[in-house]
């Protein structure tokens, strides 16, 4: 029942937010030359997969949790996309395939057993 809700909303929100989405990745472009984000990332049962966000950091910046690495690496343009949480939107892609849950836990990095 959870896995079929999250294919609809997911579904649903990804073609409402498409056109959105597009100007975000379009913006992103001019912002850091390379809008899309990709990291593996530790799902349920510790299998991995890559999860996806608008990149929010200079594309040279350490692949590390974002509070580890520096804060001058965010752009202005990230920091925006934090703020409203824009950057996460590319996460319905995951959702849709199944990797991720609308609700739920954090998918952690590998590095950090604590949330595994």
């Amino acid at each position: 029942m959870i896995r079929t809700l999250d294919f609809i909303f997911a579904l649903f929100g990804l073609v409402i937010a498409m056109p959105f989405l597009i100007i975000l990745y379009i913006i992103g472009l001019f912002d850091t030359g390379s809008p899309i984000f990709m990291q593996e990332r530790v799902g349920r049962h510790k299998k991995p997969f890559t999860l996806i966000k608008f990149r929010t950091m200079k594309v040279d910046t350490a692949s590390v949790a974002s509070h580890l690495a520096s804060t001058a690496s965010i752009t202005a343009f990230g920091s925006f996309l934090r703020k409203t949480k824009l950057d996460e939107l590319p996460q319905l892609w995951n959702v849709l395939k199944g990797e991720m849950s609308l609700v739920g836990p954090r998918p952690g990095l590998f590095n950090q057993s604590e949330l595994t």
